[in-house]
């Protein structure tokens, strides 16, 4: 219990410290982001209101010209463009009077601001009016003094409108400024932090990786030796029952056909006892070596006994495949496996017993056993040649 609870304060203790560490600093940085992003809508929102400001200016100015230019000629094209800027005056206002709730302070002004517009376009009212019963002369003087009196207002409005948007956005400046700083602050802080955090997690761990490292060099030797024979470094029969066993499962489900060639070799036992243990395993590791050369990537190929081997067909089309790679693997045992005595080569001969997956065998057992017999009725009848089951 004791080592379970040391792994923890030395594996787990430092990156959950960390973990809190990052989450509290990209919270902080969320939330500096979230106020930058606000300054920089602000920003917009004020420089949108000068732009109207300077529009409906624009468009006061365009008007006054319109009604003077009917006034001075009758011609309903100034009225018409008069008209027309007598709605966008308006509209103009509607959309500077939305800026209210984000900017307070322009309330006031645009409440003045309504009402010069208004007294304006009243006198331009009486104006046309004027022109309809007195003539072309008659009300030019006095709408040109009155609308001049309205207009010098309207701009002073308008200017302090302008004085009132370039101080906030004075003020988003200055604060888009500090919250950069303090964002590129934040970032160094961050990464001083994990830095050390991971400086002092590496310290106090690589000790364990040199202690663990000797131990799970171990423990993947004798897990290797386990499932893979020493000589050959083939699978062993463990791993190929257990594979075996997978892959009928996986079969199953796909309803797909498995082939087992179960391989006894012909004369190793002759080799042994003429030449020595040596000589026998110098055999095994020749035979294999060629054997392998003979295999597609899909295929499972592992010795079960002294001179047994196994090999596990996937993803093969019919039993003429099967006896194609059978006959490959007799054919790669053709040549003299070492020379002998007195320079006489030594030769090798395989006898192949195939079974098909479900077809002779529905079973992990019954498919292996199948093989064995289909192997046993080869070597009985010749030897160095494949009989398939039943």
């Amino acid at each position: 219990m004791t080592g379970n609870l040391n792994y923890k304060k030395h594996i787990i203790l430092p990156p959950a410290i960390a973990s809190i560490v990052l989450i509290i600093a990209m919270s902080w940085v969320f939330f500096s982001a979230h106020n930058l992003i606000q300054s920089a809508q602000r920003k917009v929102q004020i420089s949108e209101t000068k732009y109207e400001a300077v529009k409906l200016l624009n468009s006061l100015i365009t008007a006054e010209n319109s009604l003077r230019g009917y006034l001075m000629t009758g011609n309903v094209e100034f009225l018409n463009t008069y008209n027309t800027s007598a709605i966008q005056n308006e509209l103009l206002l509607n959309k500077l009077r939305s800026h209210q709730v984000e900017i307070p302070e322009i309330k006031p002004l645009l409440v003045r601001l309504d009402a010069l517009i208004k007294n304006k376009f009243g006198i331009g009212q009486v104006a046309l009016q004027m022109q309809l019963s007195a003539g072309s002369y008659a009300p030019h003087l006095r709408v040109a003094t009155n609308n001049k009196i309205i207009m010098d207002k309207v701009r002073m409005e308008l200017r302090s409108l302008d004085t009132i948007m370039q101080t906030e956005s004075d003020k988003v400046d200055s604060l888009l400024a500090e919250t950069l700083k303090k964002i590129k602050l934040l970032s160094l802080l961050i990464v001083l932090i994990m830095s050390a955090i991971l400086f002092i997690n590496y310290k106090r761990t690589v000790w364990l990786f040199e202690h663990a490292s000797s131990f799970e060099e171990l423990a993947e030797e004798f897990g290797h030796l386990a499932l893979h024979d020493a000589l050959t470094k083939l699978p062993n029969r463990r791993n190929f029952e257990q594979y075996l066993k997978q892959t009928i499962s996986q079969a199953n489900r796909g309803k797909l056909k498995i082939g087992l060639l179960y391989m006894d070799l012909d004369g190793f036992k002759l080799i042994n006892d003429q030449y020595g243990h040596n000589a026998g395993d110098k055999a095994l590791i020749t035979a294999v070596e060629r054997i392998n050369k003979t295999l597609r990537d899909s295929d499972f190929f592992a010795r079960i006994g002294g001179d047994e081997f196994v090999l596990v067909a996937n993803h093969f089309k019919d039993k003429d495949e099967l006896q194609v790679i059978a006959n490959r693997i007799i054919q790669s045992l053709n040549q003299p496996i070492f020379e002998g005595n007195a320079e006489k080569p030594v030769f090798m001969g395989i006898s192949i017993g195939i079974a098909i997956y479900p077809d002779h065998a529905k079973s992990t057992i019954a498919l292996i056993s199948a093989a064995d017999q289909a192997m046993y009725e080869a070597k009985t009848s010749g030897k160095n040649q494949a009989f398939f089951y039943g």
